[in-house]
């Protein structure tokens, strides 16, 4: 027999056998009705949610449980809060606030002392005299008739004996406010690369670590960030750096996993760490990285997970507020439209305030330029308002995109943060499957695109390459890529139709990165993908071992040098990025013909996409990209192979 508080005036008791006699103290109860196992009563007043922990059925005493109270919308209007959370640090004392509405009692566990705390609704507080800085601590939180140690939702350090700790964030690595102005979304070029990845296999000192993407290599001729910068990236998009499941932060070569197992949101990952025992190093090093990065010119961006967590049981919130940050149909059952086990609730006031509270945690401490969010669509337009508010006044140049697929969730439909819905989210970006569907094929399908071969969808690419208006609302929401860490990269998923001749594959996956230069939107690169990166044919490689998903530098491909080049033409000439350019195109026969002019210059793209001999008049323009695959004189350019051909024409003479 168990017994659950459902509302603040309803107890529901399973029992197979009747209820004859149900007593509290302070209540008076009225029978209401009975389905099945579960009977039904109703209090005569609002149940103290925070002292009411048992109750005498059929003469015998039982704990009182937390039930579905937590998702009813009476408790997320009571207890919404805006005062502190998590620990404040003073060198005389530390003030210590957790929100619990629902816990009985709550002690603090600072390093080998417990402390009593005292209910404020709807938190928790106590405050330690002393300078408690680099102290673990933890919480010990009754809900009915038994402890369980929590780590707080808000802790921002981890060290050893996997504890949380209280820092004095002065002491870390000061970080000046970062250099990267961005005017528009599409003067912006993403890198995506993984921490690991990106240095496991280089010749450096910290292989697998953030110093590791900061320490020169050999082999790579520079540093990983050097490299990003040079090949014409404006900012590198890190996968997952916050505290997740999945891997051993000690005993680094164990497991390997990309990171979308979150732990806690406000931790640095001590797995990409030097120094995983001093809560300060974890920091430190991190810092490091964003500050050489800064150093170059190069902004970082974080990706960022607040649609799942990796396992509701070992989530601190759940033994907080039972069931409140965790999203449920009408009927109280958990939702799992991620397919991983669990959908945060973005809808609820403490859970969008702990998702702000973090995101600008991260853009004022470490100065982040920019939050990718996984499986966007997931979470609600209110809470990404909210966002996009909190982060412009930290950092009005701050990137954010994401994810927006059309998902299935409780969220209404005109709520949810999808690309359906782009006119109600306009400063932000999403990755655009249309695009990539268009140049690479169907994504679990072995059918080439547009840039391998297929010419029938030919005349979708006028979209592609200009924004895609038919579904989005400016070019500045348009993420345009071919292959990111998700799925098969764009060689794997040739592979799969064209048979293994090189020169072939080389020649379409250069088309490929060509158009996504070229096009009006954002370009977006999966680290490797410009020297021809492959998996090995897996398609999600999220846990896959190093040989796998590790990064082989090629930087001295000729591939690489043509591609910085394109890059560097797109940042010269503004009218790439410029939301207002005029377009044109013209479809003949083999050839598309893409041009774009504002008021200074004339670029005249001839996208080649089969075979055989072309010819075209220069009139007076100068072939500044593809000659090496063409015929050029004065007046004439003779393109025979499949790819991009460039004719620039300055009207002002310049």
């Amino acid at each position: 027999m168990r017994a659950f508080i459902d509302d603040f005036r309803l107890i529901r008791v399973e029992s197979e056998s009747a209820i004859e006699t149900i007593e509290h103290k302070d209540y008076a109860f009225s029978f209401a009705e009975r389905k099945g196992m579960d009977h039904y009563f109703e209090t005569d007043r609002d149940i103290v949610l925070h002292e009411a922990d048992r109750l005498t059925i059929n003469g015998e005493d039982h704990p009182l449980e937390i039930g579905l109270v937590t998702l009813q919308k009476a408790f997320e209007e009571r207890f919404r809060y805006d005062g502190p959370l998590g620990y404040v640090y003073h060198k005389t004392h530390t003030d210590f606030y957790l929100f619990t509405p629902v816990a009985k009692d709550v002690r603090l566990n600072l390093g080998d002392i417990s402390y009593p705390m005292s209910y404020r609704e709807p938190i928790y507080h106590v405050s330690v005299s002393g300078d408690h800085a680099g102290k673990p601590y933890d919480y010990d939180v009754r809900l009915s008739d038994s402890f369980h140690r929590v780590r707080d939702p808000y802790a921002n350090a981890h060290g050893k004996d996997d504890r949380n700790y209280v820092i004095d964030f002065s002491r870390t690595r000061p970080l000046e406010k970062s250099p990267i102005v961005l005017e528009k979304y599409t003067d912006a070029v993403l890198y995506e690369g993984h921490v690991r990845d990106m240095t496991i296999a280089l010749d450096v000192e910290s292989k697998g670590l953030f110093q590791g993407l900061f320490e020169h290599s050999e082999r790579l001729g520079s540093s990983v960030l050097e490299y990003v910068k040079d090949f014409g990236a404006t900012h590198l998009q890190l996968l997952p750096v916050f505290d997740f499941f999945g891997v051993d932060d000690d005993d680094k070569d164990a497991s390997y996993n990309w990171g979308y197992n979150p732990r806690q949101f406000f931790v640095c990952k001590g797995w990409f760490a030097k120094n995983t025992e001093d809560p300060y190093a974890r920091i430190d090093e991190f810092k490091e990285l964003i500050s050489r990065a800064h150093a170059l010119g190069l902004g970082i961006n974080m990706d960022v997970v607040f649609n799942h967590v990796y396992q509701r049981a070992k989530f601190p919130y759940d033994y907080l507020v039972p069931g409140y940050f965790f999203r449920h149909d009408k009927h109280g059952k958990q939702t799992d439209a991620s397919y991983c086990g669990n959908d945060i609730e973005t809808r609820n006031y403490m859970v969008r305030r702990l998702i702000t509270d973090n995101l600008a945690y991260w853009a004022e401490a470490f100065r982040i330029d920019g939050f990718r969010f996984d499986l966007m669509g997931l979470l609600d337009v209110d809470t990404m308002h909210a966002i996009e508010q909190r982060l412009r006044r930290i950092n009005p140049s701050i990137m954010l995109y994401g994810e927006g697929w059309n998902m299935t969730t409780e969220v209404p439909p005109k709520k949810r943060s999808n690309m359906t819905n782009h006119r109600l989210m306009p400063g932000y970006a999403f990755f655009n499957d249309f695009f990539r569907n268009t140049l690479k094929g169907p994504l679990h399908e072995a059918i080439p695109g547009f840039a391998t071969g297929n010419r029938k969808d030919r005349h979708l690419m006028k979209k592609a390459l200009n924004g895609s208006p038919h579904l989005l609302s400016s070019p500045a929401q348009s993420i345009n890529y071919v292959e990111c860490h998700d799925n098969m990269t764009f060689f794997d998923q040739m592979l799969r139709y064209l048979s293994k001749d090189d020169v072939l594959l080389h020649r379409y996956q250069d088309f490929a990165n060509h158009l996504v230069v070229i096009a009006s939107g954002i370009p977006f690169f999966h680290a490797g993908q410009e020297f021809y990166r492959s998996k090995q044919g897996v398609e999600n490689a999220y846990r896959s071992p190093d040989d796998i998903n590790r990064i082989d530098w090629k930087p001295d491909l000729e591939s690489v040098g043509e591609l910085k080049s394109l890059i560097a033409l797109r940042k010269r000439y503004p009218v790439y990025g410029n939301l207002e350019k005029d377009v044109f195109f013209k479809l003949d026969h083999n050839v598309l013909l893409y041009r774009i002019k504002d008021r200074n210059h004339v670029f005249t793209h001839y996208v080649k996409f089969d075979q055989g001999l072309v010819r075209k008049h220069l009139d007076g323009g100068k072939v500044v990209f593809g000659k090496n695959r063409a015929k050029v004189d004065d007046h004439m350019i003779e393109m025979d192979a499949v790819g991009l051909y460039i004719v620039y024409d300055n009207e002002n003479g310049e």
